[in-house]
Parts: structure tokens; C-alpha cells; sequence
């Protein structure tokens, strides 16, 4: 059975380590996918791992700055023009920073947090929220994280930006649940990417999440399974 059959999806950060799982999960289960991009370099990886799935029209990939409020309202309008409708935003952009207290931390690098992990999803949920309720119809995942629901040392700046994505993701469902649009997050910890296990050599790789585990958390919140979760946030963290 496929999961998400003839669902149009919006997946910010769709060309990055997690984003390449979560693409072509939601691919192979039916939807059709809409990758909004700012890394050039990762777009041949994007290539490779979808392989000949271009061919069959069901990607739409464009250069967009998912923090600049203007691009991201013409790439959604982009997709409905192209497919209809837009029934998933999936979340995926975001940045780490940490090491430093807070009393060591400049305003620059407090303000750089936000403008990374919050803004670009409420940038993204305030342009695809309005296509949804005129439809009757959407699944909104955001990513939080463990260290955004119980705070952390040397990392306050990323915490309070992802424990922010907690309390947006419980206000934005509120606000949208009579629509028939259900609003979630996501909490991961360390996820095995190629990058993380070069940062991090020594640590326990085994017990990381793989991206196509938590894709597959992704696609249930996103299908029409899900019809009673909403306002929640799902640890994907597992032994890490």
C-alpha cells in the first residue's frame, strides 16, 4: 500500500542528509515531492539518491531561501499552480551552534539560532497553512529536538529555538485542527549522517536514528493513518 498516494508535499531542507531519506520515502509511498533548496552542493547528492524518479514529473526542485518570506510564498504558489494543492510541509531546515555559555554567547550568534531553526517554519507554515484550510485538508511536521524539550548547557541559543518549535507546533494545531489540518514536531537527538560521524568519531554511531527511520515516523504523522494526532511531539531519538 502506499502511504501517502497522490499527496503533494512541501520538504524544506528536502536535499540535505535527512531531507535525501525523507524525499524518497515519501516518494516510493506515492506522494509527489516539492524540494525547496540553498545548497548547490547538495543537489547532485539529491540527484544520485533519487535516481530516475525525476523522470516521472513527480519532483519540482527550486533554488529558494526559505527564510526570506517572499520566495517561500512564490514557491508554494508554485506548487499549487503546478499539482493543485499542497497537503505536507515537512520542516527539515535548521542549524546546530553550541559550546559556549550563555554569558559567552554574542547577540549575533542568539539571533543567528532563530533566524535558522524558527523562522524559516513559520515562514512555511504562515504560506502553506491558508492552502490547506481552503482544502479541508494537511499534516505539518516541524523538527524540534531532545535538547529543545529539556534544555542543555553550552547550547541555550539552540534549545530555546527548538523547544520554541514545541510551543508553535502546539499553538499552530490548535488554531488549524478544525480544518482537518493536524500540526506536529519531531524530536531527534544525534542522527547517523556521514557528517555527524565525522564531527562526532568516537562516539557510539550504533545507537544513532538512520534518516530512513525517521522518515518513516514522518510518513505515518503525514498519511491518513494519523487521524487523532495533532499538537504533539514524537521522540525519534531511540538509544542515541
Amino acid at each position: 500500500m502506499e502511504l501517502l498516494k497522490d499527496r503533494i508535499a512541501i520538504i524544506t531542507g528536502g536535499t540535505g542528509a535527512l531531507g535525501r531519506a525523507v524525499s524518497e520515502h515519501f516518494l516510493t509511498n506515492g506522494a509527489k515531492v516539492a524540494v525547496p533548496y540553498i545548497i548547490d552542493a547538495e543537489v547532485p547528492l539529491f540527484h544520485e539518491k533519487m535516481g530516475g524518479r525525476f523522470a516521472a514529473g513527480n519532483i519540482h526542485l527550486g533554488k529558494v531561501d526559505v527564510g526570506d518570506e517572499g520566495q517561500i510564498a512564490a514557491f508554494v504558489g508554485e506548487v499549487e499552480k503546478k499539482w493543485g494543492r499542497v497537503d505536507i510541509l515537512i520542516n527539515l531546515v535548521g542549524g546546530f551552534w553550541g559550546f559556549k555559555t550563555v554569558a559567552e554567547t554574542s547577540q549575533a550568534e542568539w539571533q543567528a539560532m532563530f533566524d535558522i531553526n524558527l523562522k524559516p517554519t513559520f515562514l512555511c507554515c504562515r504560506a502553506v497553512v491558508p492552502v490547506m484550510q481552503k482544502n479541508k485538508y494537511g499534516r505539518i511536521v516541524s523538527v524540534s529536538s531532545r535538547t529543545g524539550l529539556t534544555g542543555a548547557g553550552e547550547f541555550a541559543a539552540y534549545a530555546i529555538t527548538k523547544g520554541a518549535i514545541k510551543t508553535f507546533t502546539a499553538s499552530l494545531a490548535e488554531e488549524v485542527l478544525n480544518d482537518n489540518v493536524l500540526v506536529n514536531a519531531i524530536a531527534p537527538s544525534t542522527i547517523d549522517t556521514e557528517a555527524n560521524r565525522k564531527a562526532m568519531p568516537k562516539a557510539k554511531h550504533e545507537n544513532w536514528v538512520k534518516p530512513e527511520d525517521i522518515a518513516r515516523t514522518l510518513a505515518f504523522l503525514c498519511s491518513d493513518q494519523n487521524q487523532v494526532t495533532s499538537g504533539a511531539v514524537v521522540p525519534v531519538y531511540g538509544r542515541a
